[in-house]
């Protein structure tokens, strides 16, 4: 454990913390609720930030992920998708959509990127703050440059949760 009480192999395990939840910031202010996000800092490290479907109706005023469950995901292995669940008879049928982002790209690059998928906006091209792409990157092996790229979001610092340990989560 280091002195913040964050678990580490290298202390940059629970990086990518600060960058979820600064993803989740910007899905609110781009208009997509969250329900909460979760950091874990297993291997590989990875995220989930659930939408706020009841919320979303009283924002927008209709359903906007008509699913049983949306989300956007984040893996240092995969970069971030959009995962939506439906549960017809108790079979959870899973659609899984890559983003077109970068693997640690800007928050906002993330949250227009779902928006546009949700027609909250019009789709944005790439912009200046687009992020960083990885494409080398393995989850284990050092790579000084990624670990840079996720602690310019750990500003601040997450609690952390029950659960592994270097997990957290918090609310959007």
């Amino acid at each position: 454990m280091t002195p913040d009480g964050d678990a580490a192999v290298d202390g940059t395990r629970s990086a990518h913390s600060g960058y979820l939840r600064a993803v989740a910031a910007a899905l609110e202010a781009a208009g997509v609720p969250v329900a909460d996000w979760r950091a874990d800092s297993g291997s590989p490290r990875d995220g989930w930030i659930p939408f706020d479907l009841a919320r979303q109706v009283r924002l927008h005023g209709r359903p906007v992920w008509d699913h049983d469950e949306a989300g956007a995901g984040w893996s240092e292995e995969r970069g971030w998708y959009l995962l939506t669940v439906d549960d017809p008879a108790g079979r959870g049928v899973r659609t899984v959509e890559a983003l077109a982002v970068p693997m640690i790209a800007a928050p906002g690059a993330v949250a227009r990127a779902i928006a546009s998928l949700a027609g909250l906006c019009a789709p944005g091209g790439p912009r200046a703050e687009a992020g960083a792409d990885f494409p080398g990157h393995r989850a284990g092996v050092p790579d000084p440059a990624f670990e840079a790229a996720l602690l310019r979001y750990s500003a601040s610092r997450t609690k952390s949760v029950d659960g592994p340990p270097g997990a957290a989560e918090g609310r959007g």
